[in-house]
């Protein structure tokens, strides 16, 4: 059965002369222009909440404060690491859709430009079982999109 659903699949591809290609999505994502700024931005948003949490955990460990005084502080600490991780979480999130968003509209683009008729996505080559070399056009792509996203046609 397999078998029988490979060569129909072939003999489709053969037969509409199809231009199937394939990308690696953990080094399209990676290779970004706009993952790299937002990851810096990211950073330096988790450094800044992380100096707060640190600043709480050394004036709970400070000598000389009351007991009333640790009990507000570790309230505090509690809140803000709560906060410390939703925001991880929820930054991720959002900003992974936001990239993704602007990697498929930039590939739909490139996909006409060069009359793909299937671009297929694949973590580490996982899910493609085998491909020629020349189908992998994951380095082009990241090419194009980083001009696209820099404002370069």
């Amino acid at each position: 059965m397999f078998l029988l659903l490979a060569v129909g699949i072939s003999f489709f591809i053969l037969e509409n002369n199809r231009k199937i290609v394939f990308v690696d999505n953990v080094r399209l994502f990676d290779g970004f222009n706009m993952t790299k700024e937002l990851k810096k931005r990211g950073e330096q948003e988790f450094n800044s909440r992380k100096k707060v949490l640190d600043s709480l955990y050394a004036a709970l460990q400070q000598e000389g404060a009351s007991e009333m005084q640790k009990e507000a502080i570790t309230r505090d600490l509690i809140a803000k690491k709560q906060d410390f991780e939703a925001f991880n979480q929820q930054f991720a999130t959002e900003e992974s859709a936001k990239i993704w968003s602007r990697i498929n509209g930039y590939t739909a683009d490139f996909s006409k430009e060069n009359n793909f008729d299937i671009i297929l996505g694949s973590e580490n080559k996982r899910s493609v079982l085998y491909a020629k070399e020349t189908v992998d056009i994951t380095n082009e792509l990241i090419t194009y999109i980083n001009k696209k996203y820099e404002g370069n046609p």
